[in-house]
């Protein structure tokens, strides 16, 4: 089945539009969908909204959204997910998402003043622009470093937005800055409080070796992690080798396999400008899903 529960529009740090989206997933035949924008449900608000009232995409919408934490100091991405929109939109997380988006505002602040004492001359409206286009409005909920890696190609400083991370903002680099975020098992505390799961999204990036991708896994398996995103295109976004993402991808495969509580999940991590939209999934792994987030479907989409 075609399915994709993890990408992105410019509510986060998407090039399209949730309607773009919405409209070329129907094309492709996709049957289920999540519009997972960091840090923030406006992806899926607006899909719902959309939908209800045009039905631009005929299958399934499901809320959700990706967050970023640490285990052990390594990077880590989570994907959350709800039964419906309005579980989604429960006002502790809404809490905590607006102290969230409040940090990225003054994060990409103190990474521009590097950037220009870094020798880029860059200013805080050009990346404003680049998130928001021809919006006039300061889309504070929405500023991420790739919009700041936009400017810096557009401007020349770098060949491509791969370079820009690779050089400069990634974790570590000249430009990077922490912001604001809960720790790993506040999030799944959370997520799970107020009625959804909590998904591993992309679990072999980050992951320096087999030592720490078991590290990680054991942690997030004690606080209650509920699944892995295992149908994930490692070419497309987070390149790694060959001989660890088969090491890698059966490891956490025999773990799943073991422990018939966890979930199998599959999403292109589209960003318009890099990912794909629509991943194949088996049908199984869907069926265990919906049980998993408590949505009652009677007849699944067929493949």
């Amino acid at each position: 089945m075609l399915i994709d529960l993890h990408c992105h529009s410019t509510n986060s740090d998407g090039t399209w539009t949730v309607e773009e989206i919405l409209r070329k997933a129907n094309e492709k035949g996709i049957k289920i969908l999540s519009i997972t924008d960091h840090d923030n449900l406006k992806g899926s608000v607006e899909a719902f909204q959309l939908n209800s009232s045009n039905n631009l995409f005929e299958g399934i919408l499901i809320a959700g959204m990706e967050i970023s934490t640490k285990v052990l100091g390594q990077k880590v991405h989570l994907l959350a997910f709800f039964p419906d929109i309005q579980t989604a939109q429960h006002p502790d997380l809404i809490s905590v998402l607006d102290k969230i988006q409040n940090s990225r505002y003054y994060r990409m602040k103190k990474m521009i003043e590097r950037a220009n004492q870094f020798g880029f001359e860059v200013t805080f409206e050009e990346v404003l622009k680049e998130a928001s286009g021809d919006n006039n409005e300061q889309p504070t909920d929405v500023i991420s470093r790739p919009h700041l890696g936009r400017v810096l190609v557009k401007k020349g400083y770098v060949q491509d937005l791969k370079e820009a991370f690779d050089n400069y903002l990634a974790d570590g680099k000249p430009l990077a800055v922490e912001r604001f975020t809960l720790k790993f098992s506040e999030w799944i505390d959370l997520i799970h409080r107020i009625g959804g799961i909590i998904i591993w999204a992309h679990p072999l990036h980050a992951r320096k070796d087999m030592s720490a991708l078991k590290e990680v896994t054991g942690y997030l398996r004690k606080y209650g992690i509920d699944g892995f995103e295992l149908y994930y295109d490692y070419t497309q976004k987070y390149k790694i080798s060959p001989d660890f993402e088969k090491e890698g991808s059966t490891f956490l495969w025999e773990i799943a396999k073991r422990n018939k509580d966890l979930v199998i999940t599959a999403g292109g991590d589209f960003h318009g400008d890099v990912g794909v939209l629509g991943m194949e999934i088996p049908l199984e792994h869907v069926q265990k899903f919906f049980e998993k987030v408590g949505i009652q479907v009677q007849i699944l989409p067929k493949s």
